[in-house]
């Protein structure tokens, strides 16, 4: 088993510390539990996740009407829009 350290803030502590209490189970063990549990809980949530793969429609938008390349002329476009 691997040791790490993790900080948890003082109320979920003194649930684990209740909890791991109860069971006659130390803090890593009931720690280890607790979260394979919502480990779980959170897969089944979302089963679709990493199955499923992102696709973006893309559309003509015919042939542009400034060469691209020339920024001047982008930017003297851009600022008529903007009157």
């Amino acid at each position: 088993m691997t040791r790490t350290t993790i900080s948890l803030h003082e109320s979920v502590l003194a649930k684990v510390r209740t909890a791991a209490h109860e069971s006659h189970s130390t803090m890593g063990e009931t720690i280890t539990e607790l979260l394979n549990i919502g480990l779980r809980a959170k897969s089944l949530q979302r089963p679709h996740l990493g199955r499923e793969k992102f696709r973006l429609k893309s559309f003509s938008m015919g042939t542009p009407r400034v060469a691209l390349e020339d920024k001047e002329a982008v930017n003297t476009i851009l600022d008529r829009r903007n009157l």
